[in-house]
């Protein structure tokens, strides 16, 4: 059974399905084309979407967590997470569109309250401004096709992002397959890598016919895919959170 929410910044409705407590969103173009297409399984606690699981790693890699912000909040499904697998944790989401958090709030039941409707620029100057810092910051920002905005792409944005930053955390970058394909025509990474160091990982990710490119930053050294699979292994033990494969799968 399909729900559909208006948003003013897509022509199509957003369809959310629930088949069996997999929770589905799509969105499509104005060719019936799906451009975005992801799902969250409430009761197995746990995301088919790759890309999702990928940036996750940023948080295993390191200790747990307790104040996390999302860039693009995109219907609430790395909170949604998050607030599944650590107690008390701190979310901060951040998103131009208001409809994402209805979804996140009805659909996923997200708890967190603390959400910023608002160009994403203009709501880092403001945390910046309240001095407000982050041990992880998940950033997934991009356009109907795939594009960066250029804003984002900018040393000032990066700069930004990591005033926000707690000095021993890290934070994962999500671009999807127009990136991929421009890599040697654009700055993003050149930049990112200008403002948090060289030590960082790139991970390539499938998901529903389209590629995402993955990258954690602000890494005290180089990590293997032995390193991820070793501490995602270890913090699960530690943590006693559920093992969930699809967080380690196809390194």
């Amino acid at each position: 059974m399909s729900k559909y929410y208006n948003s003013e910044f897509y022509s199509k409705a957003i369809e959310v399905a629930n088949i069996e407590w997999e929770i589905l969103v799509i969105i499509t173009d104005d060719k019936w084309r799906e451009i975005i297409y992801t799902w969250y399984d409430i009761e197995e606690k746990t995301s088919q979407s790759v890309y999702i699981n990928k940036c996750l790693l940023g948080w295993f890699i390191k200790k747990i967590p307790e104040n996390v912000l999302i860039i693009w909040f995109w219907w609430g499904a790395f909170a949604k997470y998050l607030e599944d697998h650590i107690k008390n944790i701190n979310i901060t989401w951040i998103d131009i569109d208001k409809t994402m958090f209805e979804i996140a709030k009805k659909e996923l039941f997200v708890k967190s309250d603390n959400f910023i409707v608002s160009d994403a620029l203009l709501a880092l100057k403001e945390l910046v401004k309240n001095n407000l810092k982050y041990d992880l910051v998940l950033l997934d920002i991009y356009g109907w096709d795939g594009e960066v905005p250029d804003y984002i792409k900018d040393i000032e944005f990066f700069e930004y992002v990591k005033s926000v930053l707690k000095d021993d955390w890290v934070v994962s970058v999500n671009f999807a397959d127009y990136y991929i394909w421009n890599l040697k025509h654009d700055k993003t990474h050149e930049n990112l890598v200008n403002i948090f160091g060289k030590n960082f990982s790139q991970f390539l990710a499938w998901t529903n016919d389209r590629w995402n490119v993955i990258w954690i930053y602000n890494l005290d050294k180089k990590y293997s895919s032995d390193d991820y699979i070793n501490k995602y292994t270890e913090h699960v033990q530690k943590w006693r959170i559920s093992f969930d494969e699809n967080i380690i799968a196809g390194f």
